[in-house]
């Protein structure tokens, strides 16, 4: 870890130092992987939630919808509050909000309800990962910042492989809603570390001076004028929108149609995170290897190639756990792959933006995942084929855009 941590002290000191740094990076993990605590460890109780409010598979469908819809304005009002204010008070202000609304979920007692709170809970987790993001970026350049996300996210990945698990045991052996309860629990103690354990990362010579409608929109449409800036941002986005188009799905092909117990489905989607972890950390060897560009043609290569594998598949095999379960493995991979050096990349472009730029990135990869979650919802219907062949469709758009914007990617050289 201390190899790896650029972030603040680079004293050659040991000891209680390096356990500091040790702490703080996989703190840091965790409040990256906010909105996956948000997701994870409530998708084995979708069924009781549908049972219990009475709701179909659509609606309940929703509730991750409207967690991703939060999350996305969420980016887009916590980026530029921590441009002017600093990260640090700004992730305090996220933490509490995300908590707060998280016990609010245990008090819903129908399904519009639940919408509602989901999408106050998504808006607040979106601290976690813009304001990451953006403190990494203040510290160190882009090549060590991509390595160090794909650091956090395996780190994250790891934690929240056990998340399922406890989610899925919890509705076979108590009430759906006490996952919410360990949710807003979590959130609270995060909240009580960062408090006192982080340091701001932002000086306050390098904040905006002034933060109004105005310094806002120039701010993000100075961003969306960089063309660079799309190239990496629209290929990883499209990848993530398949990854959530099959989370959406897979818990009613397995719980409903295939009888998989909750408990057990649990324990698959920690398998499946655990191909997230490997993802994770092979991407960060083969940054270091390749580089970014290369890093990414891998992972929209071997996206692709599973998707279509699990298409044609689809129509020559009846519907079983090996054919829900192993597609997801390598679209999980494929996209661990992609992500961390094209968001460090389309960050790194904006320096003295930096909270804005990672906020833009965060809206535009989770308004792509609640577009596709909720057309998953109407494509189900008991067959893997249409959510495989949306998944193809993400992975060929993304193979276009990253390969046609090449000419761009190259003039823009960004160093």
């Amino acid at each position: 870890f201390q190899a790896e941590d650029g972030i603040r002290d680079r004293s050659p000191s040991r000891g209680l130092g390096d356990v500091y740094k040790r702490q703080t990076v996989v703190l840091l993990s965790l409040i990256f992987g906010l909105s996956a605590f948000g997701t994870d460890m409530y998708l084995p109780a979708f069924p009781a939630i549908r049972v219990d409010f009475g709701a179909n598979a659509g609606a309940v469908q929703l509730s991750l919808s409207f967690f991703l819809y939060g999350n996305g304005l969420g980016q887009l009002i916590f980026g530029p509050l921590s441009d002017r204010f600093g990260r640090k008070p700004v992730l305090l202000l996220g933490l509490t909000g995300f908590a707060l609304a998280s016990f609010a979920c245990v008090l819903t007692s129908n399904i519009t309800e639940l919408l509602a709170t989901r999408f106050v809970q998504g808006a607040a987790s979106a601290s976690g990962p813009v304001l990451v993001r953006a403190l990494i970026n203040d510290k160190v350049d882009r090549e060590k910042a991509a390595q160090m996300i794909a650091l956090l996210t395996g780190l994250m990945a790891i934690t929240s492989m056990l998340t399922p698990i406890i989610g899925g045991w919890i509705v076979q052996h108590m009430r759906w809603q006490i996952i919410f309860v360990v949710i807003g629990c979590i959130g609270a103690c995060l909240l009580l570390m960062s408090a006192t354990s982080l340091q701001e990362s932002l000086a306050k010579e390098h904040r905006l001076e002034r933060l109004g409608i105005p310094e806002i929109f120039s701010g993000y449409l100075e961003i969306a004028r960089n063309r660079a800036f799309w190239c990496y941002v629209l290929p990883s986005a499209l990848m993530f929108a398949g990854v959530f188009a099959y989370v959406g799905i897979n818990s009613f092909l397995l719980i409903d149609d295939l009888n998989m117990s909750e408990q057990f489905y649990g324990i698959y989607f920690s398998i499946a995170a655990s191909a997230y972890v490997l993802g994770s950390l092979t991407a960060r060897y083969l940054l270091r290897l390749v580089g970014v560009v290369r890093c990414i043609l891998i992972g929209l290569t071997l996206g692709f190639v599973t998707a279509l594998a699990s298409a044609i598949a689809s129509l020559s095999f009846p519907l079983s756990v090996a054919l829900v379960m192993v597609p997801g493995l390598f679209i999980f991979f494929a996209t661990a792959l992609i992500l961390p050096g094209a968001l460090s990349v389309a960050v790194s472009l904006f320096p003295h933006r930096a909270g804005s730029a990672s906020a833009l990135v965060g809206f535009t990869q989770i308004t792509f995942a609640g577009l596709s979650t909720a057309l998953a919802g109407h494509l189900y219907n008991s067959s893997k084929l249409p959510l495989y062949l949306f998944i193809l469709g993400c992975c060929i758009v993304a193979i276009m855009v990253w390969v046609g914007s090449a000419k761009i990617r190259r003039a823009a050289s960004p160093a």
